[in-house]
């Protein structure tokens, strides 16, 4: 499965990496520089992907790659065995954050020894200028490792002049590397977007003083590796995507790492309808310079999603976070009118580009907040509803609409779930304002991140369902559709199997009452699996958050939902047996077994959320964070022994199938 000595697993590289990828920055810009906070992005910089961390079924194996005639290493100074090098350094020397090192090919090896090692990875880097790199073309990198401490490091090609864009970049767990033992080997292949005959190779080694040392650098040209044939592992035999006239299922991607990893993305055409780009369409990476768009990585994403019939997610038109720094910090600001063009333009740019191809836009995301100092709840305080006034969300749709009048539009936002709780009610009036007003907005996106505390508590983080059903229900009153966008469930470390049950009962539920509502047509999990989980970077006490694991294989949360699934018939969306399989009021989907507190046990052993999750904490604040999201304490939503039966009885009564 995999060449010298891996752990195992399915991926793309050769050779071995004992250490594993470690989770990626959470909101990288294109050019390796922080973004600031908001939604959770699988970021500029996602996890190691299988063949790094896990190896699997190299190019070549053993660390080479390639067939005959395609192994020319496009690094002819990687083996360090004179002084001489064109390889150079940088350091971000900052007052807060000092960055330094001196850079030495010393002993057959290029090592650099940093004083201080600043704030983040990329604020101290090794590189390697003038690599001519070909679009479309799968190229091999490997090299070794060794470091006198643990740490983490990115590697990565990319444009060496601004606007900065990263071809590929990966990050990587190093173990410290005592003297007598044999050098780290990374290995991985990836898939090139762009034509650049003076592209960069970097090594991002900052954060922490000492020393890394790196040899046998190679970056050379390889085949496309074959895509594995993929079978669902769901009991029933039926993949997510059989269910899609119920609720069509899908999951966030990015490039390149998405397109560099064949079984993933033969678990994702395999299983899912649809997918959302994670990245690619954020304005700083899709318009890195005012007026110039860059649609490389949103095409490539298109293309595969075409050809294995998937449908695509517009994301997202306008936000305040992971804008380009042209938006943002001009020398003069921009006017309400220049911005309002500059949005309108934005908006034209991307739709027109796309036109008739997306069924589906989140137009404006993220656009309400709580006034830290008065608490109450309104627009957030961003570049575009500071400059362009209340109106910005209504003249956004408005415009989105004429670019696209087929498309559904949408507003996307996290904690807003739940009815009661003050955000999701502050969204639901504004929504509900401007469609009576006419505004074509016609979908609302229910983000869905929550969690399990590390010390096991719920009540902060696992929602009341019933309150779901409830917001549900009334934004179906408006004729608005619901879609379940970004979700996902991380676990505070450690890990165990009291999480894991609360974990799998959460995706079922929720899965459930989306089923359920009548207005709610798709639930999106944001991101396929733990491999390249944008969680630990943002929330290193949190991990596991994903239907599958750093190997790539289903874990219990799947077949939580797949099992779910498995009590409908996928033509017309019946129950199988028309007495089975339904949840009820109180949200009592859940894993096979699990008993809440209210001691109503659901078909198959499944049982009431209200024990689950626990009671509200009356000393919650409406601002903690979940994963970019601003979670709120649960309400007490557990209604009566009665309601739930009738619940139940007219979900039966009212089961119907969507047309695809």
């Amino acid at each position: 499965m995999s060449g010298a000595s891996n752990n195992g697993g399915t991926g793309l590289g050769g050779a071995a990496n004992v250490g594993a990828g470690a989770g990626g920055q959470s909101g990288m810009s294109a050019g390796g520089m922080p973004a600031s906070g908001g939604e959770p992005s699988s970021g500029g910089a996602p996890t190691g992907a299988a063949g790094m961390a896990n190896g699997g079924a190299g190019t070549s194996g053993g660390g080479t790659a390639g067939a005959a005639g395609m192994s020319t290493n496009l690094v002819t100074n990687g083996t360090f065995e004179t002084t001489s090098s064109p390889w150079w350094s940088y350091a971000n020397n900052t007052t807060d954050y000092p960055a330094d090192q001196t850079l030495a090919a010393t002993n057959g090896q290029l090592c650099a020894t940093m004083t201080a090692g600043g704030q983040n990875v990329w604020d101290e880097i090794v590189g390697l200028s003038g690599v001519a790199l070909t679009k479309g073309q799968y190229y091999h990198i490997s090299f070794t490792v060794t470091a006198d401490a643990p740490r983490t490091i990115k590697f990565k090609t990319g444009l060496g002049v601004a606007p900065y864009t990263d071809y590929f970049l990966e990050s990587v767990a190093i173990t410290a590397t005592p003297t007598t033992a044999t050098p780290q080997l990374v290995d991985y292949t990836y898939l090139n977007l762009r034509d650049d005959p003076m592209a960069q190779f970097q090594f991002q080694i900052g954060k922490t003083a000492g020393t890394v040392c790196f040899d046998d650098i190679v970056l050379e040209p390889v085949p496309a590796p074959a895509t594995p044939a993929y079978t669902t592992p769901a009991h029933s035999h039926h993949p997510f995507k059989d269910y899609k006239g119920m609720v069509k299922m899908g999951t966030a991607v990015d490039t390149p790492i998405f397109l560099s990893n064949p079984l993933h993305n033969s678990i994702v055409a395999g299983e899912f309808a649809m997918i959302t780009p994670a990245n690619s369409m954020k304005m700083n990476l899709i318009q890195p310079t005012q007026g110039v768009f860059d649609y490389t990585d949103t095409d490539a994403l298109v293309a595969w999603a075409k050809q294995n019939g998937l449908e695509f997610r517009g994301h997202p038109l306008v936000w305040h976070t992971q804008t380009p720094a042209w938006l943002t910090a001009p020398d003069t600001p921009f006017t309400a009118d220049q911005l309002l063009d500059i949005m309108y333009k934005h908006i034209d740019g991307l739709m027109s580009h796309y036109v008739g191809q997306f069924p589906y836009w989140d137009v404006v995301n993220e656009a309400v907040d709580v006034n830290k100092d008065t608490g109450v709840w309104g627009y957030r305080s961003t570049v575009w509803h500071d400059t362009i006034g209340d109106d910005f969300i209504e003249l956004a749709f408005n415009h989105a609409h004429a670019a696209d009048p087929a498309a559904e539009l949408l507003y996307n936002d996290y904690n807003i779930e739940q009815k009661g709780n003050a955000k999701a009610d502050y969204v639901f009036d504004m929504v509900k304002a401007l469609h009576d007003k006419g505004v074509p907005i016609g979908g609302i996106g229910f983000q869905g991140h929550y969690f399990i505390e590390p010390d096991g508590t719920t009540s902060n983080g696992v929602p009341d369902m019933q309150a779901i059903r409830d917001n549900m229900a009334r934004y179906n009153d408006l004729g608005i559709d619901v879609q379940i966008t970004e979700c996902d469930f991380r676990i505070g470390k450690p890990l165990d199997d009291m999480k894991t049950a609360v974990q799998n009962k959460f995706y079922a539920d929720m899965l459930q009452v989306c089923i359920d509502a009548p207005n709610c047509s798709h639930f999106t999990v944001w991101g396929l699996s733990d491999l390249d989980s944008w969680v630990p970077s943002t929330f290193p006490e949190y991990d596991f958050a994903h239907l599958f694991d750093t190997h790539l294989m289903p874990k219990d949360d799947y077949f939580a939902m797949s099992d779910l699934f498995a009590k409908y018939n996928p033509d017309d969306g019946t129950l199988i047996g028309g007495t089975t399989g339904t949840a009820g009021a109180t949200g009592m989907a859940g894993t096979s077994g699990m008993m809440g507190s209210s001691g109503m046990t659901g078909s198959s052993g499944m049982t009431g959320s209200s024990g689950m999750t626990g009671s509200p904490s009356s000393g919650a604040s409406e601002s903690k964070k979940s994963g970019g999201c601003s979670v709120t304490p649960r309400s007490n939503g557990s209604g009566p022994w009665l309601v739930s039966v009738l619940a139940l009885l007219g979900v039966l009564l009212s089961r119907r199938r969507r047309a695809d």
